[in-house]
């Protein structure tokens, strides 16, 4: 389930909702979690297509909607700061 298209200067940040399995890792951009078999996973986080993720939140729905707002609330704006940033700095050289 992606959280967001493509978006002028974050490129290479699509947000997703990452399910945890039962051996700790957690599912990649590629994985459709809504489309896995019940108790594959045991928790659910918000992850980047960067690598990022955020901290694990509750297998409900609710927990799905935390995941999204970890992303869009915490991750993104890093990503876009940091993009801007990028864009006022001049390069060295």
């Amino acid at each position: 389930m992606l959280f967001t298209g493509t978006m002028p200067g974050v490129e290479g940040h699509v947000g997703y909702l990452a399910g945890r399995y039962r051996n700790g890792a957690l599912s990649d951009v590629w994985t459709d979690v809504s489309r896995c078999a019940e108790r594959t996973f045991t928790a659910w986080a918000a992850g980047c297509s960067c690598g990022w993720y955020g901290p694990l939140q509750p297998l409900t729905t609710v927990g799905q909607y935390g995941a999204r707002r970890q992303w869009a609330g915490e991750h993104l704006p890093e990503v876009i700061a940091t993009a801007a940033d990028a864009a006022v700095t001049p390069a060295a050289g």
